[in-house]
């Protein structure tokens, strides 16, 4: 029996949830060309915002009415005692990791992930071929404890940055979520985020709103086929907002960061205790979206949920791995800055 049918004791079923949640902000700050993104002043609401109970309730729902299709688990608990869902759907050899929030106060990534695991467990052809074809794993709120504060780490025992902690793996969420991980061995995987800084593509005016990062480590640090699997990732996901809004995508900074969750996907082992997996995940790649007011929520979250569809996709057909990565070498960089300052 699942998770859920536990949980359901403890939080009302009071209205329905709506995957479509609306923005955080009350208004949208003045900007210049370099912004807008929340200023320090700001007024920002979580009313409307998924927290955790709407969490646990959307996935209940899904997985309710997916006629059996959707399958949500715990990981564990958090350092606060919430539970870690993650739901599965699919029943293919390779394996697919979707997360959001490891940071709890980038929200989207947690609509987004449930849009997905929605559309997943749905009748349509394109949702039906990848669930024969994939198995995916969707973790809609990694961090529970630092969304609830609606801050970027973790609460207890220590504010520890989850995403800096699979190598000490301080807390109890690393632990429990490297586990998960460790069991169904990902061969791809996906991690949302939000930037922190309002950045323009280089070289232009052009307000950056989606930053692709496709390194995490130094691509010596990767196998030939990690390095040109994460590259096929992020070209399919630029492609794939070819003509979409305002977007302006740009490459993520050049970094090589060890202890990130995805680099030690990469990597492999150790483990916690030092531990070895005896196993590394293929391609690893993360979104950065902007983060802004309630007026844009809707565009935000289809700049998650639009290139991550077109990445599934092309891996349940197998189209992934003969992908051209000229649209990430064409991809410029961005240029960062704080709010204001361009």
């Amino acid at each position: 029996m699942s998770v859920l049918r536990h949980l359901r004791v403890l939080i009302a079923l009071s209205a329905c949830v709506s995957l479509m949640f609306v923005g955080q902000s009350v208004a949208d700050p003045a900007h210049t060309p370099g912004g807008p993104c929340i200023q320090d002043d700001q007024n920002v609401s979580l009313n409307s915002v998924a927290g955790y109970d709407d969490v646990v309730k959307t996935m209940d729902q899904i997985e309710q009415s997916s006629q059996g299709r959707v399958e949500v688990f715990s990981a564990g608990q958090s350092g606060e005692g919430r539970e870690l869902l993650y739901a599965t759907v699919g029943t293919g050899a390779d394996v697919f990791w979707i997360q959001g929030r490891i940071h709890g106060n980038e929200l989207q990534g947690t609509q987004a992930a449930l849009q997905i695991l929605k559309y997943l467990s749905g009748g349509s052809q394109d949702a039906q071929t990848i669930r024969e074809n994939l198995t995916v794993i969707v973790v809609p709120m990694y961090n529970t404890d630092g969304a609830e504060e609606n801050i970027r780490q973790s609460t207890t025992p220590n504010r520890i940055d989850l995403n800096r902690d699979w190598e000490n793996f301080a807390q109890i969420e690393s632990r429990n979520w490297y586990a998960v991980w460790d069991a169904f061995q990902p061969k791809l995987a996906l991690d949302f985020h939000h930037m922190s800084s309002a950045p323009r593509v280089e070289g232009t005016d052009d307000l950056n709103q989606f930053q692709i990062g496709a390194r995490s480590i130094d691509p010596s640090r990767m196998t030939d086929q990690q390095w040109l699997t994460n590259r096929q990732m992020a070209s399919l996901s630029i492609d794939a907002l070819e003509g979409f809004g305002q977007t302006h995508v740009a490459r993520y900074p050049d970094i090589d960061i060890t202890n990130a969750v995805l680099s030690r996907m990469l990597l492999g082992g150790p483990g916690p205790g030092g531990s070895d997996p005896g196993h590394q995940t293929q391609g690893a790649i993360f979104y950065e979206v902007r983060s802004v007011g309630q007026k844009s929520n809707g565009y935000l979250e289809s700049l998650f949920t639009r290139p991550a569809m077109a990445v599934l996709n092309a891996a349940a057909d197998g189209s992934l791995y003969s992908t051209e990565v000229s649209s990430w070498e064409a991809t410029p960089y961005a240029d960062s800055g704080s709010c204001g300052e361009f």
